[in-house]
């Protein structure tokens, strides 16, 4: 008796041990965020265990107050997970099909092309719908009607005309999901995910925001960092209601609690969760990749080498959220920041701390780096010495560099300076569209017509050479402008 009490003794003080360790190389990781400026609550966990869980920074930056681990977040697109296991919880009983087609299942909406349309499309981004917000009258902060909603979908121009072509990311057609979830389970939208997801994961806390800003007491109010010394709130796209393409209030532990749900069969079959990776076996084969499938989007050996992540990320205005898994290893991590950035990064190196990898080196966010080195050394020394300069801040060249370093300027209210940043990214990439619409858009803010003009000429010209109908419809559009 003595020898088994001092063995489970031994056993337990070596868990004690080794949870310590894991928690130290965590907080180690944590503590660099939090010293490079990041806010937000991190939970790490294997299968039904819980790793790690922090909460770092805060949640509220003017009344200084942190974050807890029960601090709420707009959780944005993640909820376009919710909308597709939803329809696959129905083609598993028998109701619905991924072939069907919108005017088969929702005639009276009327859309283009209906009858084309499939719900597998709908699922993975290739029905050539854009989002209501590319509506110019679309309001975050109204509440829309069913009909009002569709007018706007039917209003804003296709991505392309027939449906079935290159993924290309589609709220309008999540809007549409969820009318097919309420068309064939003969529910209301908040009642089917209520019953069949919600309650069925566990997801105690997870709701409606009610409100057009976050609650101050419990929940993380949204920011973009612009430089070191300035940020600014941004609470433009929040609104009342969640939908199917997004936009819960959620803690992390909702979201654990779903991904946990999902690995355990206990929303979809384990069959059935293998198509929503696969994309209906669609997903590309080559041995690095970034894919949306059906609700899911899919990174092997892009982030954690060797590693199949499955999840969502979701951004807003002020807001990037994170849940992804390895169905391989059961690992489990969400990453939820109260900040304006593409925080699949963070996501990633809690993943290989996890699985014993190391971890990429963590810095204060790109356009901070690079805003602070123009702050510091002036526009007209930068442009002069720039290759030296972005390799001082770790920073290479790219056209997206240029256009994030030059929104983050124009977010912090200085377009002229905005004006002769996107100008040397325009020496450096002569051939690259996006620039020049960049530049167009800062003159036409700027009311200079003459400057718009010319840019969005030159947009057209190399949308042409390129051959890019896509962007070639754009500067059409941006030219029939008063300008």
């Amino acid at each position: 008796m003595k020898k088994l009490l001092f063995g489970l003794l031994v056993l337990g003080s070596s868990y004690v041990n080794a949870q310590s360790a894991n928690t130290t190389r965590f907080d180690s990781l944590t503590n660099a965020y939090q010293a490079n400026g990041y806010h937000g609550v991190v939970l790490v966990a294997k299968g039904d265990q819980v790793l790690y869980e922090k909460a770092y920074g805060l949640a509220n930056f003017e009344k200084k107050i942190p974050h807890r681990l029960t601090t709420e977040f707009k959780t944005e697109s993640t909820g376009k997970m919710f909308t597709a296991t939803a329809i696959f919880q129905l083609v598993e009983k028998g109701k619905l099909t991924l072939s069907q087609t919108l005017q088969e299942l929702l005639p009276e909406m009327g859309i283009a092309k209906a009858d084309k349309i499939t719900v597998e499309q709908l699922l993975n981004h290739t029905s050539g719908l854009q989002s209501p917000w590319d509506h110019p009258q679309f309001s975050f902060k109204k509440d829309y009607t069913k009909e009002e909603l569709v007018q706007i979908i039917k209003e804003v121009p296709r991505a392309y005309e027939e449906p079935g072509g290159p993924m290309f990311y589609s709220n309008s057609g999540y809007k549409i999901l969820g009318w097919i979830i309420e068309k064939i389970s003969g529910q209301p939208f908040d009642e089917y995910f209520r019953k069949n997801i919600f309650d069925v994961a566990g997801m105690k806390t997870i709701r409606h925001l009610g409100d057009t800003v976050m609650p101050v007491a419990t929940g993380a109010q949204p920011y973009r960092v612009i430089h070191s010394g300035k940020f600014i709130r941004m609470d433009e796209t929040l609104g009342r209601k969640a939908g199917a393409a997004g936009g819960w209030i959620a803690q992390t532990k909702d979201h654990y609690r779903f991904m946990l749900s999902l690995l355990e069969n206990k929303l979809v079959s384990a069959a059935t969760l293998q198509t929503m990776i696969s994309g209906n076996g669609k997903a590309p084969k080559n041995p690095s990749y970034r894919y949306y499938a059906f609700g899911l989007e899919t990174y092997f050996n892009t982030g954690v080498p060797g590693t199949l992540l499955v999840g969502h990320n979701g951004g807003g205005a002020g807001f990037s959220v994170d849940a992804y898994m390895d169905t391989a290893s059961k690992i489990i991590v969400i990453s939820f920041t109260n900040m304006y950035q593409d925080s699949r990064r963070i996501m990633a190196n809690y993943f290989k701390m996890a699985k014993g990898l190391p971890v990429d080196p963590v810095e204060q966010l790109m356009w901070v780096r690079v805003y602070d080195k123009v702050r510091a050394t002036g526009m007209e020394y930068f442009s002069a010495h720039a290759d030296s300069l972005l390799k001082e801040v770790n920073v290479q060249p790219h056209p997206g560099m240029f256009g994030m370093v030059g929104d983050a300027m124009g977010a912090g209210g200085d377009e002229a300076l905005k004006l002769q940043w996107l100008k040397l990214g325009a020496k450096y990439y002569p051939e690259e569209p996006m620039l020049q619409l960049f530049i167009g858009d800062t003159y036409h803010g700027m009311k200079d017509k003459p400057g718009a003009k010319a840019a969005y000429e030159s947009m057209l010209a190399l949308a042409q050479k390129r051959k890019d109908a896509r962007l070639e419809k754009m500067a059409m559009e941006k030219l029939k402008q008063d300008l």
